[in-house]
């Protein structure tokens, strides 16, 4: 065969061999995901989160056109395991979670409630207690040991003179358990959230005493696994950034909104990592 034809043959073969190599290259490993997984941290009843998050799940299933399941373990515990294995494709998780757990193993902040966050300190009405510093030698409620209003219920008091062995702190599993508790004696005082806290009076129909509140921080946040592609990330944020929580129970927003901080269609607002160095100049001045 003429030399000329020969090399004209290999130069076609090895085109195509380049060409086949290439869309190998760019054709993506895995197939672009079904349905997403959206998971909240513990810090209301079962029912109250399903009833805060499951219309949250379904604006996010519209926007992005496909499913959004929306997922509550059943205890806190469980919920820091499942977020360590990465088990969640968007979560709903407070600032001192994120710092630890979240940011580390690639969750991503998209947006925050607008309202800051800050532990309230109640007691019964007409108690003797009238400021933190009265709370030294007295027991305290707090939502679980490691939740945010717990950090910064726990840095009020060392704000206030009170060291850890002058007090007995009682950890509850969320904030209206610990509020009934306090209700019935179990403890002196309680910190929750003050959204919390008003639920429950309008709830029992009864007023609490609130003496006291830690500093203000960036509040809990919707954060994105990286490996949810770009532009749903960017639809998951404008979503939340526009929602007006239209099909959501007006009594379980007020629950997890406070009513008098934001209005429809900027309940929440954008984040970055930065937004939370807050919470982690607290846990060094906790000793973490």
């Amino acid at each position: 065969m003429d030399r000329r034809i020969v090399t004209l043959l290999l130069g076609c073969l090895l085109c195509c061999l380049q060409v086949g190599t290439a869309r190998a290259v760019a054709t993506p490993s895995s197939p672009a995901p079904r349905e997403y997984t959206l998971a909240v941290f513990p810090f209301l009843p079962t029912g109250n989160l399903e009833g805060i998050f499951a219309p949250i799940a379904a604006e996010l299933s519209r926007e992005l056109g496909k499913p959004v399941r929306f997922r509550v373990t059943p205890t806190y515990d469980a919920f820091i395991a499942a977020l360590k294995e990465k088990k969640f494709d968007i979560v709903h998780i407070h600032p001192f979670d994120y710092v630890q757990f979240g940011q580390a193993i690639g969750y991503q902040p998209l947006v925050a409630r607008t309202e800051g966050l800050y532990a309230e300190f109640s007691v019964k009405e007409g108690s003797p207690l009238k400021r933190l510093s009265d709370l030294r030698g007295k027991q305290i409620g707090t939502p679980p040991s490691t939740g945010s209003v717990t950090y910064l219920a726990r840095a009020a008091l060392q704000q206030a003179g009170i060291r850890p062995d002058e007090i007995t702190i009682r950890n509850f599993p969320n904030h209206l358990a610990c509020l009934q508790q306090l209700q019935i004696g179990s403890v002196d005082a309680c910190a929750t959230s003050a959204p919390a806290a008003r639920v429950f009076e309008a709830q029992l129909g009864l007023k609490l005493q609130h003496i006291g509140r830690s500093q203000t921080i960036t509040h809990a946040l919707f954060a994105v696994h990286k490996r949810v592609p770009a532009a749903d990330r960017e639809r998951i944020k404008k979503s939340l950034i526009a929602t007006k929580l239209e099909t959501m129970d007006p009594k379980l927003r007020a629950l997890f909104i406070d009513p008098g901080s934001a209005t429809p269609g900027r309940y929440f607002q954008p984040v970055t990592d930065r937004d939370y160095n807050q919470a982690r100049r607290i846990m060094q001045q906790l000793g973490y």
